[in-house]
């Protein structure tokens, strides 16, 4: 049951995180000044560890879940969360990391910015889908 406890809370806790970054923090990326813009994207990517370090934890949780997972947590349950923590890590490494990269190489750059947070629903519909699925499983178990 650990493992389903570690998988929820940081599920959780990066769906909230990513609500955050589609709503607020991307939004605000085109309001900063195009002298402020550097000194801001560099506080911005200082504090990626708290949402890299989670999102990989939660992926980790979620593999040892598929395999040590009590019977009244459905295998599909755990088999889709763990696909979707992947796809979410594969879409961010091919796709966004890349972008961040180029606003530390161009600084603001509107296209880059709106590109970087039209392509962030991806990551905001998969995180919030995972969260969905552990929730219904909490409420089957409890």
């Amino acid at each position: 049951m650990w493992a389903f406890l570690v998988t929820l809370a940081f599920t959780l806790y990066m769906t909230g995180m990513i609500w955050s970054m589609q709503i607020l923090e991307y939004p605000l990326f085109a309001l900063v000044g195009a002298k402020e813009f550097p000194a801001y994207h560099a506080r911005h990517n200082r504090g990626l560890p708290f949402v890299i370090a989670p999102s990989v934890i939660a992926f980790v949780s979620a593999i040892v879940l598929v395999f040590i997972r009590s019977s009244v947590i459905p295998l599909w349950a755990c088999i889709t969360v763990a696909v979707l923590d992947l796809a979410i890590i594969g879409y961010t490494a091919a796709r966004e990391a890349p972008l961040h990269a180029r606003l530390d190489r161009e600084g603001l750059a509107p296209s880059v910015i709106r590109d970087l947070t039209q392509g962030n629903w991806v990551r905001t519909i998969l995180w919030t889908a995972n969260a969905l699925i552990l929730l219904g499983v909490t409420a089957h178990i409890t």
